[in-house]
This record gives structure tokens, C-alpha cells and sequence, in this order.
């Protein structure tokens, strides 16, 4: 607490000295840091390092090195521009509150009322000589405690000044290496953020059992009421702790223990709708901060990811003393990460430890009791049995329990396509990609209330959320895009794209009709993606190992016959590819311009052998509706480089005979004989004809014989994806 004396003998000089100093610190470093006048910087650096041509360990280790380096001026600057923000505004306000003390000092004695040295209040004592000159009124017992009230608030006033001043400056001086890329950009947000934080931390070392609808709806309203704010995110973080956290969310969501609070008094059934609803803005609020506070690099904020990733495996529900895990840390966790876009560090750290966690503890159980029966590699968040199961973890849009940890972070991931990139791609410690798209078997994570009287969660055949998010990150990873942003474009691909693009065929292939379906839309995008690369394997004359470009045909035939057993993911596939083709032909950079004609019909007859064989395998129980439902371009236009206007001329045509073609025989063909193959698919072929007609005007051709020529492709290459493996 600021006394009276304190602030009525303040000095402010030395502070608005340091308020100067700091500026003139923040000139120099902004020079050092962005550059100017031509002057070397460390962006200048940042940029040539990013644009050299590393060699050997310069490719990482120098590199990094610079990179890392460069940032931490951009910090340092961050840092300098907030320590100044809070001395100028801690000036600024305490210079307000001096001023306001005097004020009403003065007032105060024009009311013949006195305030001494210590702040104490009362009514002034006349002299005689002011006593004989005229008649004084003195003040009321109302007057005298007007007086001292306000300036109590004056002192709490500049108390909180202070102490945002103290807060804030330790915020930046509680590492002792490093500096924080976070900072304050004025003080009334700076002071708005500490104290909001504090009553967050405070909520949230609640019991959670107990919490009233009413303080959890606080608690959800304080963090809305600060999007992406990193320094609330980070002080709600470290304040409540890694186990804190977790424990807190944990104990929130299970539902069981707050409605058995008090002897089972929760209330009525409005209160556990209600309880419910807030239960799932929660896990977004929540989710979302502490996906902001993930990007901090403070030692902190490194040292509780690092302990979150550690009590994956550990129980933070009210598990202890029964011998049974209630709630994994990987499973708290998971649902918070459903919502804002992690570190991508953090998210790989994290996966390759619940990887690794799954990979040693799942195997075999038998329920207990004397009917229970015996399941086989049974991931260990399914092994208890279903009366000793919490229910449901997850309150949110979908129906998922949230008992499946995979979910969330799949989908946490997806929402970081850099980080699922590397997570797809990564074999260290384990290969992440065969793991989760061939060997993991999931499970039906659904709440059993939502499937009506009587029934259990192995009577659900709805999809699968694990495989659902599954997909959603495996697009991110491949293409480099997140699949929930549609206002995403297409982005370069690297090396890394490709690889995720060679492990998924590989590992999804050797799932054969064992692939999920729910993955089906999902590689109809990343193939659509990479359509020049599918592109020129579906119409490649024959496996070359000095072909880098070329992916295996047996894996991506398999694949596109698993796609097509959908009918939404065989019309986007192909008109994806449609869209390749087009661009090939206009962009005609063969050496022979036949060529992209003859690659056009190579493609159409590896995706017709594709549908053919998906419709045997379904023959019995045919997967798609009597009509033609494909909807259209819509989803995937966000993952098909190169798509305007004038790219989309063209394409339209060759879309539109496929389409018609579709509807008509639909329900046509359960067998075909090789000469009737492409009985379907010559309008298409005409309209690609035509599209090269176009692009190549003096191709010294009839139009007839073109079309003959593409025609003739289209059957070759049906005849040739015959004798891959698989493909009789």
C-alpha cells in the first residue's frame, strides 16, 4: 500500500529520466535490430541466411544459429518498447495521482478541514487570531470522511499503479537468459491483464468439483475477453502450473463428481444443461489461451510444455487410491488442443511422446468378472472397462467423447500444417505416419447416452473421430494448408510434403479394403495437392527408379480404387486431376506437345481402372447412391495450385462431359469387358482432345485423329494399371 507521505513527497525526475533513457535505447536497438540508413542488422543477417545455400552442418546448425540469433534482437526490441510502455505509463498516472492528492488536500482546507503529514483527517483547529477576525464554520463528521475516503482511493489508486509497475517489469525480468517476445502495449492493458489473470489463477485453484455455474461462466468470460493476449495467456499458464492446469480441466469436465458435490444435491436438470454448455466453452477459452502461451519461449513457459508433456501418461482425475488412471494428462491435454494453433515444438515434442506412450501400453485385456470377455490390442485409453470409464472428457460440436486423445491433437495439428508436416514426416524415435495411419487401432470414443436406450459404445457404426481429425492433419501435413481455413491458398511443397505423400500411400495402400473410410476425402485432397506428380505416375508407361517424380503405381492405384469406393471422394479426385490435366496441356512443357495429350489419356485410364475395380470390391454392398450426388469444386478449390479465371476456362468443359457422363451410368457398370472400358469417359476424352486442339493450334492433326490418339492412350494405359499388383 502507497502511504499518504510516500506519495505526497513522490519525486518523479529519475523516472521520467528512465522513461527518456529507455527511448533512446529503443532508437539504437530498432537500428541494430531492422536496419536503416544501410546500416548492417540483424533482419539484414536473418534474411541472407534464410536466402544462402547452406552446405553440410551450415544447413542446420549455423543457420539456426543466425535465424535464432536474429530473432532474439526482434525480442530484445519487443522487450525495450513494453519496459517503456510501463515506466511512461507508471509516470503518466503516478504524476496524476501526486496531482490529485494535492488537489484534494487543498480543497479539503478551503472545508477547514485538515490532513497532517500521515493522511489523518480532521477538522482544522482556528487560530485565535482567525477566530476574532470572523466566525468559522467548521466542517461535519460527513465532510471529514468525504475527505478521507477519497483520498483512500487516491492511495489504492496509486497502490495499483505500482504494483502493475512492479508486476509487469518482474514479467520481463524473470528469466535470467533470453529475453521475451511478448510485451506490453499500454499500461491500462498491461494493468487489465494482470488483474484479470489473477482472478483466473485464483478461479482455477478452485476445487472443480465444486465450482459454481456462475464461477466457471466468470472464468470463461475473463478469458474471452482477452484473445490473443500472450501475457495473460503465459501468466494463466505458469500461475495455475502444468499439473494445475490439467487437473483443473480434469476435474472440471467430469461431470460425475460435480453432480455428486454435496451428497448429490447439483441441482436441477437446467443446471447440468447449463453446466454442460460451459463445460465445452472451457475447453475452447482455455484451449485457445493456452495455445497462445505455447509460442512463448520464456524459461517458464519451455519448462511447463516440457512437464505437460511428462504427465502424459500420468493421472491427473481423482484416480488415486483406486488403482485405476480416472484421466491420462494426454487425454486433458488433447481436448484443449482442439482449439488455437500450438507451437509447432511443443505439438511434436507432445505427439512423439503419446506415439511412444501408446506404442508400450497397448496390448491385450480381459473385463473383469465372469462373463468378461478378452480384447485384443487395446489402446490404454480403452482398457478399462465400461462401468469404470469416465464418459466423456469432451463438451463440443462434435460427439466424440473425448476419450481419445488422438483426436485432439490430430487436430491441433491440423491447424499447424508446419508441425503436422514434421510429425507425418518424423521416423525418430518412431515412424509417426505407419503408427497412426496402419498399425493404430481405435476405438469407438462416443458418449453411450447418445445412442438411445440400451445401447453401448460398440454398438456405434457412425465415423470415427480419431480417424475424422486424422485426416484433417494428414491434408495439413501433405499440403502444407490448413484444411479448416478456407480462405488458405496452395503453398510450395518441400521434401518433407513428398514424404508425408510417399508414407501415407504406403502405409494406407497396405491397408488394402481395411482403409478407413473416413480417410477417403481426405487423400482425395492431398492427391488433388500433388496432382502433377499423380499426374505423371497415373500416366507413366512403366515403374523407372531413375524417375524421382514417380510414386509407386501399385500404392497410389490402390489408394485411388479405395477413394473411389466413395462417391464425393472419387468426383473430387477427379476433378482435381481434371484440373491437372488442363494445366498440362495449356502449360505444354514437354519436349513433344503430343506428349501431355498421350500423359491426359494415361491418366483418365488409371483412374477408370481405379473406379472400376472400387465398384467390384462393392458389388455386394455398393457404397454409392443410385444418383449422381457429387457437389462439386467447392472443397478442394483451396488445394489446387493455380485455380482463376482464366485457369478454370478450359477445365469447365472437360468437367462438365464427366459429370454427364457420371450420372448416366451410375449404377452401370459391376463388370466390363476391355473393349467397353471407356464407353463412359469419350465425351471426357473428346473434351480433353479439344482442350490440346487449343493449346497446340498448328499441331498439323484432324481433329479426329487427336481424339483417336487420346483414345488409344486411354486404353493402354488401362491394359498396363491391369498388371499392377492388385490391379486385375
Amino acid at each position: 500500500m502507497v502511504t499518504f507521505q510516500e506519495l505526497n513527497d513522490l519525486r518523479l525526475s529519475q523516472l521520467q529520466a528512465a522513461v527518456t533513457d529507455w527511448q533512446t535505447m529503443i532508437d539504437k536497438l530498432v537500428k541494430v535490430a531492422d536496419g536503416g540508413g544501410g546500416a548492417v542488422s540483424a533482419a539484414d543477417m536473418d534474411r541472407k541466411a534464410k536466402a544462402a545455400d547452406w552446405k553440410g552442418q551450415n544447413a542446420t546448425v549455423t543457420k539456426d544459429f543466425v535465424t535464432v540469433t536474429a530473432r532474439e534482437f526482434g525480442d530484445v526490441v519487443t522487450v525495450a518498447r513494453s519496459v517503456h510502455t510501463i515506466l511512461s505509463g507508471a509516470h503518466t498516472k503516478l504524476t496524476q495521482h501526486k496531482g490529485d492528492l494535492a488537489d484534494a488536500v487543498s480543497r479539503a482546507a478551503k472545508k477547514n478541514i485538515y490532513v497532517n503529514d500521515k493522511g489523518m483527517v480532521s477538522a482544522a483547529v482556528p487560530s485565535p487570531q482567525a477566530a476574532g477576525d470572523a466566525k468559522i464554520e467548521p466542517p461535519t463528521q460527513a465532510e471529514i470522511d468525504a475527505v478521507a475516503r477519497e483520498i483512500s482511493a487516491i492511495l489504492t489508486a496509486a497502490a495499483e499503479t505500482d504494483g502493475t509497475a512492479a508486476t509487469a517489469l518482474r514479467f520481463h525480468a524473470k528469466d535470467r537468459h533470453g529475453f521475451e517476445s511478448n510485451g506490453f502495449k499500454s499500461f491500462d492493458a498491461a494493468q487489465k491483464s494482470i488483474d484479470d489473470s489473477d482472478e483466473l489463477i485464483a478461479l482455477g485453484k478452485l476445487d472443480p468439483s465444486k465450482i459454481t455455474n456462475e464461477q466457471l461462466e466468470r472464468f470463461n468470460t475473463l478469458l474471452k475477453a482477452h484473445p490473443n493476449d500472450p501475457v495473460l495467456a503465459e501468466r494463466v499458464a505458469l500461475g495455475l502450473g502444468p499439473e494445475g492446469t490439467l487437473k483443473f480441466f480434469a476435474g472440471a469436465v467430469d461431470l460425475d463428481s460435480w453432480e455428486n458435490r454435496d451428497g448429490g444435491t447439483a441441482g436441477t436438470r437446467e443446471d447440468r444443461e447449463k453446466r454442460m454448455e460451459l463445460l465445452g466453452t472451457l475447453e475452447e477459452q482455455l484451449g485457445t489461451t493456452l495455445a497462445t502461451a505455447s509460442h512463448s519461449t520464456s524459461e517458464g513457459m519451455e519448462a511447463w510444455k516440457e512437464r505437460v508433456v511428462a504427465l502424459g501418461g500420468e493421472d491427473v482425475g481423482n484416480g488415486k487410491g483406486t488403482g485405476q488412471t480416472r484421466v491420462h494428462g494426454f487425454q486433458a491435454m488433447s481436448n484443449l488442443m482442439r482449439h488455437g494453433t500450438y507451437e509447432g515444438g511443443f505439438l511434436n515434442d507432445y505427439g512423439n511422446a503419446l506415439v511412444t506412450f501408446e506404442k508400450e501400453n497397448t496390448g491385450d485385456v480381459r473385463d473383469p468378472g465372469p462373463g468378461g470377455k478378452r480384447r485384443e490390442d487395446v489402446l490404454p485409453w480403452d482398457r478399462l472397462p465400461s462401468y469404470a470409464k469416465i464418459d466423456q472428457l469432451h463438451y463440443g460440436d462434435t460427439n466424440d467423447a473425448g476419450t481419445d486423445p488422438m483426436t485432439g491433437f490430430m487436430k491441433a495439428l491440423a491447424h499447424n500444417p508446419e508441425a503436422a508436416t514434421d510429425f507425418f514426416s518424423s521416423t525418430d524415435p518412431q515412424d509417426n505416419a505407419q503408427h497412426v495411419l496402419k498399425d493404430r487401432k481405435p476405438f469407438n470414443d462416443v458418449v453411450p447416452d447418445s445412442l438411445g436406450y440400451g445401447k453401448s459404445a460398440s454398438d456405434y457404426t457412425g465415423p470415427n473421430a480419431s480417424y475424422e481429425a486424422t485426416g484433417d492433419a494428414l491434408v495439413a501435413a501433405a499440403t502444407g494448408v490448413d484444411p479448416d481455413d478456407r480462405s488458405a491458398r496452395p503453398v510450395e511443397h518441400t521434401g518433407a510434403h513428398r514424404q508425408v505423400l510417399d508414407s501415407s500411400l504406403k502405409y494406407l495402400a497396405e491397408r488394402g479394403d481395411d482403409f478407413p473410410a473416413e480417410l477417403r476425402d481426405d487423400m482425395a485432397i492431398v492427391l488433388t495437392n500433388h496432382g502433377d506428380v499423380v499426374h505423371h505416375s497415373t500416366s507413366a508407361l512403366a515403374d523407372d527408379p531413375k524417375d524421382a517424380r514417380l510414386l509407386d503405381r501399385d500404392q497410389l492405384l490402390e489408394v485411388s480404387k479405395q477413394i473411389s469406393r466413395d462417391q464425393n471422394a472419387y468426383g473430387m479426385l477427379n476433378e482435381g486431376l481434371n484440373q491437372e490435366l488442363v494445366r498440362d496441356i495449356r502449360e505444354n512443357n514437354a519436349d513433344d506437345p503430343k506428349e501431355t495429350l498421350l500423359r491426359a489419356g494415361g491418366t483418365v485410364g488409371f483412374l477408370e481402372q481405379a473406379r472400376y475395380q472400387a465398384l467390384v470390391t462393392d458389388k455386394d454392398d455398393p457404397t454409392w447412391d443410385a444418383k449422381w450426388m457429387y457437389h462439386g469444386f467447392g472443397s478442394i478449390v483451396n488445394f489446387v495450385p493455380g485455380v482463376g479465371d482464366l485457369a478454370q476456362r478450359g477445365v469447365d468443359a472437360v468437367t462438365y462431359e464427366w459429370q454427364q457422363q457420371e450420372q448416366k451410368r451410375i449404377d452401370t457398370i459391376q463388370q466390363q469387358e476391355n473393349e467397353k472400358t471407356f464407353v463412359g469417359r469419350e465425351r471426357q476424352l473428346q473434351a480433353l482432345a479439344d482442350a490440346w486442339i487449343k493449346a497446340n493450334p498448328d499441331h498439323g492433326s484432324s481433329r479426329f485423329v487427336i481424339t483417336g490418339e487420346i483414345n488409344g492412350a486411354a486404353y493402354d494405359a488401362n491394359s498396363r494399371v491391369k498388371g499392377l499388383e492388385g490391379g486385375g
